[in-house]
């Protein structure tokens, strides 16, 4: 069977292979010519883990091209482009009417449009009065995804359930013959009306992000009271009626998903004016959490300094202060391990907050660096966390990548000026540094 794909992006490009692994064909579209050259010579513009791979095992089922026109043969086209916050806030539909406006005006109702971009609680609305607006006869149904950066080829072949919304009854056949599209993976199937599926899609990203908020609020408690974070979410995950996943202590959440959609269904239910006072928290939450990261680190400095005193630590704000002057080596720029994505990256706030402390900040990632300096130019970045490590008074651990967890701390030890290491992620080991003369402090006492 033969797809249509319309966005080249990290949805569309994972959806495609996916889709190519299922025996599809699958012609991608998108807009950026240099994209789509890059992609023809198997070469994918983000980094996900198995995605070259992909590219080149499925080559002769997949196709690239600038050239919006629908394949003859085509009975489905799927539509990944993306949501961004715009001048009309979180999840700017600009990109996906636009799209799927290009395809009302070629296909007929043989045809079905499956909308996998994120949608705002007032994109289903949007969808049926412009299939109206431009006399369309296509069925639209919409398909979100719920991929993880990192894990997206496992979890498009592993999901833990298949959802389908139809905007009108007339096209909820479609979204019920849609579900052919996975044929092959075994998963729950939902299909519901497509303002269902919007907010499906919302609450379970914000749901997400309240739990790795929750975590890590229990993290800061952890550190004032001497009690060990990663033992109370292993018990608390014990409890079926709450599970471990997502309640691991961090920097606090990121990525192109959590935060935008953190926020934009808080202002979605602000602007309904229905209270919603956990939801709106979220966000904030986020925010408050990487604060008192720069804190502690401050705190930490003043305390190997001897310089506790006078810098007056127990506050957050004096442990901030602490930061004036100060070299900070971050380890890691990428929101997560295991992909260069730094969207709302957390290290890339931190490193913003430590800056606006007075610390002299130098970063360091194995994937992410490139992109780290588009987004933040003001960013010092050198290639290994031995260089970052040049005359620091602290180093920073912000992203789980593997290659962190077996570092040659004596090495960096000799390179630093001061001894402290901060661990946000719990990867560090602990008799390595300490053997290395250096003093660990880890968020949540892990």
């Amino acid at each position: 069977m033969h797809q249509f794909l319309v966005g080249a992006g990290h949805v569309g490009l994972v959806t495609a292979v996916g889709m190519a692994r299922l025996g599809h064909r699958v012609t991608v579209a998108d807009i950026d010519a240099a994209r789509i050259g890059r992609l023809r010579e198997g070469v994918p513009p983000i980094f996900e883990p198995g995605l070259t791979e992909g590219l080149r095992e499925y080559a002769s089922q997949l196709s690239f091209t600038t050239d919006l026109t629908v394949p003859t043969d085509a009975s489905f086209s799927l539509v990944a482009v993306s949501t961004p916050t715009g001048p009309d806030g979180p999840l700017s539909m600009v990109h996906v009417e636009a799209a799927v406006a290009s395809l009302l005006d070629q296909v007929g109702p043989e045809h079905t449009i499956v909308v996998r971009s994120t949608l705002p609680m007032v994109g289903p609305d949007r969808l049926v009065a412009l299939r109206r607006e431009r006399g369309g006869t296509a069925s639209i149904v919409t398909n979100p995804e719920f991929m993880r950066e990192g894990s997206g080829l496992l979890d498009f072949e592993q999901p833990g359930r298949v959802v389908f919304g139809f905007l009108e009854q007339r096209d909820e056949p479609a979204a019920e013959a849609a579900l052919a599209l996975y044929a092959g993976i075994d998963a729950p199937a939902v299909v519901a009306d497509a303002r269902s599926v919007a907010l499906i899609k919302l609450a379970t990203n914000v749901f997400l992000a309240t739990k790795i908020a929750y975590a890590n609020e229990l993290a800061r408690l952890a550190d004032v009271f001497g009690a060990n974070v990663a033992v109370v979410a292993d018990a608390l995950g014990m409890d079926p009626r709450i599970g471990r996943a997502f309640l691991t202590a961090g920097p606090g959440f990121g990525g192109s998903c959590l935060p935008e959609q953190a926020v934009a269904l808080a202002e979605i239910a602000a602007a309904t004016g229905v209270p919603t006072p956990l939801i709106a928290s979220v966000a904030p939450s986020n925010r408050v959490h990487q604060a008192s990261i720069a804190a502690e680190l401050g705190r930490l400095i003043a305390l190997d300094t001897g310089s506790a005193g006078s810098a007056g630590v127990g506050a957050a704000g004096n442990g901030a202060a602490a930061l004036a002057g100060r070299r900070v080596a971050v380890l890691g720029l990428a929101f997560k391990a295991n992909t260069d994505d730094v969207r709302e990256s957390p290290a890339l706030l931190l490193v913003a907050l430590l800056r606006a402390a007075g610390a002299e900040v130098v970063g360091t990632d194995p994937r992410a660096i490139a992109r780290a300096v588009l987004a933040d130019p003001l960013l010092v970045a050198v290639p290994t966390p031995e260089e970052a490590a040049d005359g620091a008074d602290a180093v920073l651990v912000v992203t789980e990548w593997a290659d962190y967890r077996n570092l040659d701390w004596a090495a960096l030890a000799a390179r630093m000026r001061g001894r402290v290491v901060y661990d946000t992620r719990a990867i560090v080991d602990r008799a390595a540094v300490e053997a290395a003369g250096l003093r660990l402090g880890s968020l949540g006492g892990r």
